[in-house]
């Protein structure tokens, strides 16, 4: 069996994606791994300087939305009766999707492109781009 890991963001390219996934390998065991972008998170307040409520606040409205992102994937995934695996990393996109598909035993990864060109995809990069390029793994970019 197959395990295929589909970066999840909770657009509608990584819904295209997933069921893509699970139409391309109907007997496939499925990885959505969301990551949670460090350089996009608001800097969480020190424990010291007393104010337990603000970090407690910070964190419950990052890592809350991360639940409300891979409770979507489980839906599509109980729906189809496919198994799927949800994780979470923090860090850069790019990066945590190639170190996962290097550390974990993936065969394959399955992800959605926004689908940007010229200046907006040089400002901007392209995670799809970089994945191709850098992954140990074959990839399929839907679009």
């Amino acid at each position: 069996m197959s395990r295929i890991l589909v970066p999840f963001d909770d657009s509608e390219r990584a819904r295209e994606a997933l069921e893509y996934a699970v139409n391309l390998f109907p007997d496939g065991e499925f990885v959505a791994l969301t990551v949670v972008d460090t350089s996009s998170v608001p800097a969480i307040p020190n424990t010291a300087s007393g104010d337990e409520d603000e970090v407690s606040e910070t964190v419950e409205r990052v890592f809350g939305d991360v639940e409300e992102r891979l409770a979507v994937p489980e839906r599509i995934a109980a729906e189809r009766g496919v198994p799927i695996e949800t994780q979470t990393r923090l860090g850069a996109p790019t990066q945590e999707i190639v170190e996962f598909a290097e550390t974990e035993a993936v065969d394959h990864i399955v992800m959605g492109s926004h689908g940007r060109s010229g200046v907006k995809r040089f400002l901007l990069g392209s995670v799809a781009e970089v994945v191709v390029r850098h992954s140990p793994v074959p990839v399929t970019v839907v679009r």
